[in-house]
């Protein structure tokens, strides 16, 4: 299959077929692997090794460019899952689908949302009840400045989907984002009054915190984290964010702290608490809350604690261990433009 030109002709043709075959796929393997655990660095590698190897190569395309969207190269994803969606030779299944959606999110990071529309209404024209292809194509509805066909399609994704208060929230955020701030607070209030009686407390707590009604949302949080089913650290970490909105960070922290005390390791949770003692003054306490979090060396984490803990030593004036920890941090992450700038500026001090 030759290479189409248009995003729209590319993801119409990647969606009646599929990927060749899962044999000799060892490198290939390896690469997802290393995607699953945000080393992108190797997983390219492997990628490289499959390739050299003769390994299936619309999967060695699709892996490099999840590899590289995630890395924030968007052009060479974009360029990677078109040749994968060209290579695409099997039956159609739903990593078919999957590519597309990874090629519409590289599109849309590109601030090219004409061409993430086309990917969508190339799922929506094969898959018309996919509430999520309708949810993010109207993202890029209002940042192409279509709020009218941005709601149309919310309120599609909404009525395929009730019950899916994640995507209401997202929905909520991004109109917020966009000043139609009414427009969204109605949409939650209604999930709300329509859902009540058969949404989690945790869904009801997350809906309440948006709405602005941090008693009720503490209520329903402090319930949820104490039942028995009930994935905890999500819970804590909205729990602890209801007293940070409303500047009781001694509440907050010991949210966090009695949570940690029980589960060590979760650098999610250590890296909120580092933040909150950033607010509260407590530097120390926020630099030892970010080293924990590191020694958890959880992948998706690692980059953030470690640059909040050089923000921390700066609030201290111990610029001399910050401008240390930095260029520690640029020969792991060269490519991050704003703590360049912040290295420039802490050379001077």
């Amino acid at each position: 299959m030759k290479l189409r030109q248009t995003a729209l002709i590319v993801a119409m043709a990647a969606l009646l077929v599929g990927c060749g075959s899962l044999s000799g796929r060892h490198n290939i393997d390896s690469g997802f692997a290393y995607i699953e655990s945000h080393e992108y660095t190797n997983a390219l590698s492997s990628f490289d090794e499959a390739e050299k190897n003769g390994e299936d190569p619309c999967l060695i395309h699709r892996g490099r460019g999840i590899a590289y969207l995630r890395s924030g190269e968007s052009q060479k994803a974009v360029t990677e899952l078109l040749a994968s969606l060209a290579a695409d030779e099997g039956i159609v299944d739903d990593m078919d689908f999957d590519t597309n959606y990874y090629l519409a999110e590289a599109y849309y990071n590109l601030g090219e949302y004409e061409k993430a529309k086309e990917v969508y209404d190339a799922i929506l024209s094969l898959k018309g009840k996919d509430s999520q292809a309708f949810y993010l194509r109207g993202v890029c509805e209002l940042a192409s400045d279509n709020h009218d066909s941005a709601k149309s399609d919310f309120s599609k994704a909404i009525a395929l989907n009730s019950r899916d208060y994640t995507m209401i929230i997202m929905i909520y955020k991004s109109l917020a984002e966009y000043g139609y701030e009414e427009e969204a607070t109605s949409i939650l209030q209604t999930a709300m009054d329509q859902g009540s009686s058969h949404m989690t407390n945790f869904e009801k707590g997350q809906i309440s915190f948006y709405l602005g009604n941090n008693a009720e949302a503490q209520s329903y949080l402090e319930a949820a984290r104490n039942e028995r089913d009930q994935e905890k650290e999500p819970v804590v970490l909205m729990l602890g964010m209801t007293g940070e909105k409303q500047g009781d960070y001694n509440y907050a922290v010991s949210v966090y702290k009695t949570y940690l005390s029980e589960n060590p390791a979760s650098a999610r949770v250590y890296n909120q608490l580092g933040m909150c003692q950033i607010k509260q003054g407590d530097y120390n306490g926020a630099i030892s809350s970010f080293e924990l979090g590191i020694a958890v060396d959880d992948k998706e984490l690692n980059q953030a604690l470690m640059l909040n803990e050089i923000t921390a030593y700066e609030y201290m004036g111990d610029f001399a261990t910050a401008s240390s920890m930095m260029a520690n941090y640029l020969d792991l992450y060269p490519d991050d433009e704003a703590a360049i700038r912040e290295n420039v500026f802490l050379s001077t001090r």
